[in-house]
């Protein structure tokens, strides 16, 4: 028997292709950073496709977010390297995603479970996308070359803001949100998907902006 997905969780699967497309058109153009962010928006896609029919095949894909997340952290914390200048914050930066990236490695080795989704590195990993964002905020708030809304990095940071904060309050608060009953779990997940719609059109306006040569 085949998944009923809703509509709107279909639309918000074709949102992930707005940045993609848009990535690949100008990638010879793009800087480093934004060619990070336009093969992050295509795993981004794949992960999408691969969820899916492992779900249909084995009807169960919670493992895959597992693996995910890592990489979704590291190339978002590459993106971020590239896009800002002061050393000692690119070494912040560089600190945190290898704290993870071992926090993660000790979690598979000791507590994975691939029927289960790992709410604690889920919530670990959107925690850490947050503090990220609001470092490289703070380091582009202090150089005044130019004006913000006129850097790509600001529209990422600002997407990965919302993105964490609206994925981290579904799962964190997903089994609290169940015991009340199914639809509050269901607006929530809606609400997430639109953040997750919001956070790909921001990229595709990092990836329209002004390039940074």
């Amino acid at each position: 028997m085949l998944m009923s997905i809703p509509l709107y969780c279909k639309i918000h699967y074709v949102s992930f292709l707005i940045p993609t497309v848009t990535g690949f058109t100008r990638f010879s153009s793009l800087t480093k950073a934004m060619r990070i962010l336009t093969v992050l928006c295509f795993f981004s896609c794949f992960d999408v496709v691969t969820q899916y029919l492992v779900s249909l095949w084995l009807g169960n894909n919670l493992f895959l977010s597992h693996f995910y997340i890592v990489l979704e952290l590291g190339m978002i914390c590459a993106v971020f390297y590239f896009s800002i200048m002061p050393q000692r914050t690119r070494n912040t930066l560089l600190t945190i995603g290898g704290m993870f990236v071992v926090f993660w490695a000790a979690d598979l080795i000791f507590y994975f479970n691939p029927k289960e989704i790992n709410t604690l590195t889920q919530m670990v990993q959107r925690m850490l996308l947050i503090v990220m964002s609001m470092i490289t905020l703070q380091a582009l708030m202090r150089d005044e070359t130019s004006s913000l809304v006129e850097r790509p990095v600001f529209w990422v940071a600002i997407s990965v803001v919302l993105y964490a904060t609206a994925t981290l309050m579904a799962v964190g608060l997903g089994n609290q949100l169940l015991a009340l009953g199914q639809t509050y779990f269901d607006v929530a997940w809606n609400i997430n998907w639109t953040f997750i719609i919001i956070t790909n059109l921001l990229y595709t306006k990092a990836l329209m902006c002004k390039l940074e040569r």
